[in-house]
């Protein structure tokens, strides 16, 4: 009984420290070194994603060309010009047909948008241009935000669309205004436009996705999700978007004609100035017909 009542005794403070305190620093050093990583590495640890992008009704004539994506930038948000000018690097060092880019230049409060234009201008998408949408961010300083897009010779679309033209074929490109704060209209957006037609669409918040299917719109691009940010293994995103909750991240195929839709993860943060498990994104993809 004695013996019994002797192993019940609490521990001292020495002994505790002795039997638990390596594993208790191992557990801090291991929630310091990832919060250094994913604040300090992974948040510039771009990846440039490679897609194959078959389109069923693709003109001959853009057979093989490049579109490069980028999204969601936020600069302002633990994220400077300085951080961006790497990006527009890597983007002319993938020799872009066309740019896309699908909203969220600058992160809510950050008033001077214009600090990008040289690097935004510094972007060449060489036979098929550089193409634009706004995002919720964005919305607090619109016009602003447009200018900025338009001055560095970005086709801003807001609720319309336009065309690249070759050998008489043509690839049409629509936008829409933001889901979360403007008055986006797909109707208006395509007006004109059939299924024998090409039509991509950029739409900053994926899951307008499931309205999309009802227009003549062959692909669809977004972003807004930023993949999640933080991304756990056998769970996925930790921070889920508002209108980014069922396509987050990647390729889907929405729809029963199985409309391509595809959802860049993003340059910046919000919310959070971290990312783990979900490394800032560069797209590129190679059209082909088919699907």
């Amino acid at each position: 009984m004695g013996e019994f009542q002797s192993k019940l005794q609490p521990l001292t403070r020495r002994a505790f420290l002795k039997k638990y305190g390596k594993m208790y620093l191992g557990v801090l050093a291991a929630g310091l070194i990832t919060g250094t990583y994913s604040y300090k590495i992974e948040r510039f640890w771009y990846q440039v994603k490679e897609i194959k992008l078959k389109i069923k009704n693709l003109p001959k004539a853009f057979e093989g060309w490049r579109i490069v994506q980028f999204s969601d930038v936020h600069l302002g948000f633990h994220y400077g010009v300085d951080d961006f000018q790497h990006v527009t690097k890597l983007i002319n060092g993938l020799n872009p047909d066309i740019i896309f880019f699908t909203g969220d230049l600058v992160q809510i409060g950050n008033y001077h948008p214009e600090a990008a234009i040289p690097l935004l201008q510094s972007l060449k998408g060489l036979r098929g241009g550089k193409w634009a949408v706004i995002g919720n961010h964005d919305f607090y300083t619109k016009s602003q935000v447009i200018n900025v897009l338009q001055t560095s010779q970005f086709k801003v679309l807001d609720n319309s669309h336009d065309f690249i033209e070759v050998n008489q074929q043509r690839l049409y490109i629509a936008g829409i205004d933001d889901l979360m704060y403007g008055s986006p209209n797909i109707e208006k957006a395509v007006e004109g436009r059939t299924e024998q037609d090409c039509v991509f669409l950029l739409a900053h918040e994926p899951d307008i996705a499931d309205e999309s299917i009802k227009y003549p719109i062959s692909a669809q691009f977004s972003g807004h999700s930023h993949g999640g940010q933080i991304r756990l293994p056998f769970y996925g995103p930790i921070i889920k978007q508002v209108l980014a909750r069922k396509y987050s991240d990647g390729l889907y195929k929405v729809g029963v004609n199985k409309m391509p839709l595809y959802v860049n993860r993003g340059i910046g943060t919000t919310k959070l100035a971290v990312r783990f498990h979900c490394r800032p994104e560069i797209t590129v993809f190679h059209l082909t017909t088919g699907g």
